[in-house]
């Protein structure tokens, strides 16, 4: 059996939710865990790229020649329970983790149903929404590490999650699956949660266009109180603001998508208009959320 599959000259527009066409000259689909660390050894030699369910995240070019490969994960999305634990691959996006949880009368994941996220992904940056992260349910964490060219497991300390952070990110590694506590719950209290939670967002954020989610982190005032992206835009007229199909949306400023077609460039335009009248107005430097392919 293949272990990985492997296109060249290929559209990423179906692997990334801002939905820009950008051509890659490889592109690597793994069948299973160890296809992806066979993809790993194959191409170490190259700049590797990963890519999940492609949200929250965008790229700083056009065109990306064979230096570069993409490795998409979205086959690698086996979950079950295990000797009271999840066990879920770094491609399980994170609202099936969440049905999983339901349908099996499990709580705590709910507000992962509507993150539009996998797994690798949310281990990452350590994904959450409200008072819940999924650092506070990792037990242990499968990587390839790519120094030492083994598989290893990682038990997390207390400090190793943080807002929007792990330490995961200083480390030479991919991530390949991970367990999660299966705390008890009650089905009929998760689905109604999950409901809520998907409605919320629903409600407040533009599902309407293709986009990569929370465009910045929120920043923090000389004092260090937090401020809200979406306050200061609407301020300095950001809202609805155009470059080509990229736009600051209409319905929740703290989001660009894309309305039809747009490139790159455009995407960058917008971002850095949103930027400089920020900084212009408030003396305040965004940090972008998303994470930028170079």
């Amino acid at each position: 059996m293949t272990e990985y599959f492997v296109m060249k000259d290929a559209s990423l527009k179906r692997y990334n939710t801002l939905r820009l066409d950008v051509k890659a000259a490889l592109v690597v689909l793994p069948q299973s865990v160890e296809g992806m660390v066979a993809a790993l050894r194959d191409f170490k030699d190259r700049e590797i790229v990963i890519i999940g369910n492609g949200s929250n995240m965008m790229f700083d070019r056009d065109h990306y020649d064979e230096n570069t490969v993409f490795i998409v994960t979205i086959l690698l999305n086996d979950i079950e329970l295990v000797n009271g634990e999840i066990v879920t691959e770094a491609g399980t996006r994170l609202n099936r983790l969440a049905w999983f949880a339901c349908e099996q009368s499990l709580g705590g994941l709910e507000f992962c149903e509507d993150i539009p996220g996998t797994m690798g992904g949310a281990l990452i940056m350590n994904a959450g929404q409200w008072q819940y992260a999924i650092g506070q349910y990792v037990k242990w964490v499968d990587v390839y590490n790519f120094e030492t060219d083994a598989v290893e497991r990682i038990i997390p300390d207390e400090d190793f999650f943080a807002y929007r952070h792990s330490k995961l990110t200083q480390m030479p590694v991919f991530i390949l699956r991970a367990g999660l506590e299966a705390r008890e719950g009650d089905y009929n209290e998760a689905l109604e949660k999950m409901l809520y939670y998907r409605h919320e967002r629903y409600v407040k954020q533009p599902r309407n266009f293709a986009n990569a989610g929370s465009v910045f982190k929120r920043p923090k005032d000389k004092e260090g109180n937090s401020l809200y992206v979406w306050k200061m835009f609407d301020a300095v007229k950001l809202r609805g603001f155009q470059v080509g199909d990229a736009m600051v949306s209409e319905k929740h400023p703290g989001f660009i998508v894309n309305v039809g077609n747009a490139t790159v460039a455009d995407m960058h335009a917008v971002i850095n208009e949103c930027k400089k009248r920020v900084k212009d107005e408030y003396d305040v430097d965004l940090e972008l959320e998303w994470r930028v392919i170079k």
